[in-house]
Formats: structure tokens, sequence, C-alpha cells
């Protein structure tokens, strides 16, 4: 997972991402491009995923586009992902 967490102590939100974006390029030529939500309720977010798949018995790397964000930030995406945070 790609993620980005603010720091919630200087008062930093996602709202802050304004020109942010993430690109790939592929072998193939092909392009890939994702900008996240800039919005100020977030302060942390996943942005995509890079995971491994098997086609027609193959491995092939995926690249999935997710823009899931939480508003209690790094606390809420390790919940979200099985981390008990006390």
């Amino acid at each position: 997972m790609i993620a980005i967490n603010m720091d919630v102590d200087t008062g930093l939100t996602c709202g802050a991402l304004t020109h942010a974006a993430l690109y790939m390029d592929c072998a193939t030529g092909a392009a890939w491009t994702f900008k996240p939500p800039a919005d100020p309720d977030i302060r942390a977010i996943v942005i995509a995923e890079l995971y491994r798949h098997t086609t027609n018995g193959l491995p092939i790397w995926k690249l999935r586009a997710i823009g899931q964000g939480w508003a209690d930030g790094l606390d809420g995406l390790a919940r979200a992902h099985g981390v008990n945070v006390e």
C-alpha cells in the first residue's frame, strides 16, 4: 500500500494535498495518474495498492487506486488493516 499520514500535531490535513499526484509509467507504454482528494477532514489516506496477481498461470503486478481516507489519521488507517491501536 502507498499511504500518506499527515502531521496532526501541526494541524496538517489532506486538504494540503492540492498538488499531490502519483504517476506510474509501464514498460508497455501505458501511463497511470491518480490525484488524491484534497479533503481537509482527512488526516491519513491510502493512495494506491500494488499487488501480485496470477493470469494464465503467470504472476503479474497490478496497481489499484484506492483513495480511502480516515479523519482520525494513522490510528484509523491502522485499525482498518487489523492493527490494534491503544
